[in-house]
């Protein structure tokens, strides 16, 4: 019976209706990139940030490589691909949800063209 009632509140919490946090758009090229967090909000320790890259017409943006880090001194640690479907993923310390800045660092895979995009985690969109 104990048991059954905490699977009915985890139930319960996970349909709270709170959405996803997003954290953009911001516009590289002809690719417009979205970031989400998990959990959400964003919380200190580890967060998982999910890159999703479109282009026009709703397109997946593919062919790049995604690396992600929070804050200036972090080490960049390329994300994973998801297939062909414009998705990248990567988990991330957080230190301060309300005052780290996420940083993307998008390239071409077949050029030396590349950008830093910075998502403050403290707007959430």
């Amino acid at each position: 019976m104990r048991w059954g009632l905490m699977v009915l509140m985890g139930l319960l919490a996970a349909c709270t209706g709170e959405g996803v946090v997003t954290y953009g758009p911001q516009q590289w090229n002809e690719t417009q990139f979205v970031v989400e967090a998990r959990p959400s909000p964003v919380q200190t320790g580890m967060n998982e940030f999910i890159v999703i890259a479109t282009r026009e017409r709703s397109r997946p943006g593919v062919g790049y490589v995604v690396s992600l880090r929070v804050g200036e001194s972090g080490e960049w640690r390329q994300a994973t691909q998801d297939g062909y479907t414009g998705v990248y993923h990567r988990s991330a310390r957080v230190v301060d949800p309300n005052a780290d800045v996420l940083q993307v660092q998008v390239r071409k895979s077949r050029s030396d063209a590349e950008t830093i995009l910075y998502f403050p985690l403290g707007k959430a969109g």
